[in-house]
């Protein structure tokens, strides 16, 4: 039986990554303006540390905010250049070169195995995250971005018929989601994430599965090329 996958559902710590970026656009605060406590960010949301502490993470990552040991959590300035290894937070597992590779080999193959299990409201929801994608990279909210990025992906392995591809895919995917987020550094080129989701759909939408996985290796390699690492 295929499993279901939730058209509504966001984990709590990128809601809360939402919430606090959204927070720092109502403020208007600026590079180098601090934000609140931690202690007072997780009263003020409703949440625990440990989701805090992981959309903090999840914020840092896409180089919203700066958190500095002992001083606090600072906005931080917008860089003009990917630094891969300032962003990558888990390079005591795997290189960040290394997660790119595995996307490469495994992300193509399941969107070729994906394309019959596709059905009419799956369509409609890859459809709606790639316009929520393309409507977010025009207002610079990398957020957005970000989170529908995820869902894009996610529901793709979710309908690739493969029980033991979506466990494999189950163990990697934090470092899957994490490697998503380095590229989006690049402010000035997340059009072009926009534009490969953008064939993704249309290859989805023509049942053309050779053309999904053409798509599909061909958004990794940009993606890989946007956070300076050349497959």
């Amino acid at each position: 039986m295929m499993k279901s996958f939730e058209r509504t559902r966001q984990p709590v710590p990128m809601k809360t990554a939402e919430a606090i970026h959204e927070m720092i656009r109502e403020r208007n605060l600026k590079p180098g303006d601090q934000l609140p406590s931690q202690r007072e960010l997780a009263l003020a949301l409703g949440v625990s540390r440990p989701s805090l502490r992981e959309a903090l993470s999840v914020l840092e990552t896409l180089g919203l905010i700066s958190i500095q040991a002992g001083r606090g959590v600072f906005v931080a300035e917008e860089r003009s250049e990917v630094a891969p290894a300032e962003s990558w937070r888990f390079g005591a597992h795997y290189s960040l070169r290394e997660v790119f590779e595995i996307r490469r080999a495994i992300e193509g193959a399941a969107a070729f195995l994906a394309v019959p299990n596709m059905g009419p409201e799956d369509l409609d929801m890859l459809e709606e995250m790639s316009r929520e994608i393309e409507t977010a990279a025009a207002n610079r909210d990398v957020v957005k971005v970000a989170e529908n990025d995820v869902r894009f992906h996610d529901l793709i392995f979710a309908r690739c018929g493969n029980r033991l591809f979506r466990d494999i895919y189950a163990e990697v995917r934090r470092f899957v989601v994490e490697s998503q987020k380095v590229p989006m550094l690049e402010r000035n080129r997340l059009a072009e994430t926009a534009k490969e989701h953008r064939r993704l759909v249309e290859a989805f939408r023509a049942a053309n599965a050779d053309g999904a996985r053409r798509a599909m290796e061909q958004h990794i390699r940009g993606a890989a090329e946007r956070a300076r690492i050349f497959l």
